[in-house]
């Protein structure tokens, strides 16, 4: 295929949705003349902006394909003011309604700034990019104008998008301060400083946020009975390792060390993974899911568990104890999952078999 028989999509996107904010216009915009009017709109508006200077470099863009005779289209997508994973599905739909209307071959990504490049793994998992132009603003260096680019990031800062980092963030480090003062205990400011630091990088690097906010809007008796598990899980981790490093001296009792974590870890976990369990299985049932069975039969393999590792306990202790009680218990407790889970998996199909000979004695 020649370069004059490609079909190229010039794309300039917003991912905090200023243009729409600032225009009142609802995305996507397609086609010259629409991204030119709103382009203009937006400039007179917000001049300031630099998202007026990627649409209007997006515009000379596709004048430019346009002059070499290749096929093009201009479409102008936009996310939300909230910003995350919400606008970021917003744009992945505006960018498939508009190659609905335009089958294109490639596309040519106008950007403003890194915080759009970072949908660019986006758009390409949907159509190709051809080529990323980069739109730099050209200012003149004087004191006045520093003062007034820098009022304009001030502001920018107040947006949803960067308030809870740049605002936020400070807030909460300047009160742990104040706090530890009025305590007497500023001699720990450096290490509340660096927790408070080093969550907010564990948040926002592995997107918690998000996940969280996902998990809450699909299920908020799952999230919580999820966390209050995992919070209780590493109790009885935390429970079992000062226990048996106050009981045995390591590394000389090593097995005694490894026998009283067991001992003292086990009830906890367990305790934590019945709460897990228990608020999947208040979902399936809300939701009428036929797999509510899977829960019941892990709740059921945990009682044996919880023994079955109290006997590996004192087997680890005392190698020379008696193997029938922890062997006896692993037998029992894998038969009983084993009923559990055929009879679980039989009755519906018993009960679908019952309910189609009725209509097979009858049409014959």
């Amino acid at each position: 295929m020649s370069k004059r028989d490609k079909r190229i999509l010039v794309l300039s996107v917003d991912k905090d949705n200023d243009v729409g904010r600032v225009t009142g216009v609802s995305t996507p915009i397609i086609g010259r003349d629409k991204v030119s009017s709103i382009a203009t709109l937006f400039a007179i508006k917000s001049p300031e902006d630099s998202d007026t200077n990627s649409i209007f470099a997006a515009i000379n863009t596709f004048d430019s394909l346009v002059e070499e005779g290749i096929t093009c289209e201009i479409a102008v997508l936009a996310g939300s003011e909230e910003g995350g994973f919400k606008g970021d599905l917003k744009i992945a739909a505006e960018l498939d309604y508009v190659l609905k209307n335009f089958k294109a071959d490639g596309a040519v990504f106008v950007s403003d700034g890194a915080s759009d490049e970072q949908l660019i793994p986006a758009i390409q998992s949907k159509i190709p990019i051809i080529s990323v132009k980069r739109v730099f603003v050209q200012q003149q260096k004087s004191v006045e104008e520093t003062y007034v680019l820098l009022y304009r990031y001030l502001k920018k800062l107040g947006e949803p998008e960067y308030s809870k980092i740049a605002l936020g963030v400070p807030g909460i480090i300047i009160l742990a301060t104040i706090a530890l003062y009025f305590a007497n205990l500023l001699n720990y400011a450096v290490l509340s400083l660096g927790i408070i630091v080093s969550v907010v990088l564990i948040v926002k690097g592995f997107n918690v946020d998000s996940s969280v906010k996902s998990a809450w809007s699909e299920s908020p008796i799952r999230l919580i009975t999820t966390i209050i598990g995992l919070i209780i899980a590493i109790v009885a981790v935390y429970r079992g390792l000062s226990l048996a490093i106050l009981g045995a001296s390591l590394p000389d009792e090593v097995a005694r060390f490894v026998s009283l974590v067991l001992e003292n870890m086990i009830d906890l976990l367990v305790i934590g993974v019945v709460i897990f369990l228990a608020g999947k299985m208040v979902v399936k049932y809300l939701e009428e899911s036929p797999k509510l069975w899977h829960e019941i039969v892990a709740l059921v393999a945990l009682v044996f568990i919880r023994q079955i590792v109290l006997d590996a306990a004192i087997i680890v202790a005392n190698p020379t104890a008696n193997l029938i009680p922890f062997i006896l218990t692993a037998a029992i407790g894998a038969g009983v999952c084993a009923v559990l889970v055929i009879i679980f998996t039989l009755t519906p199909r018993f009960k679908k078999t019952r309910s189609t000979e009725p209509s097979k004695k009858k049409t014959g």
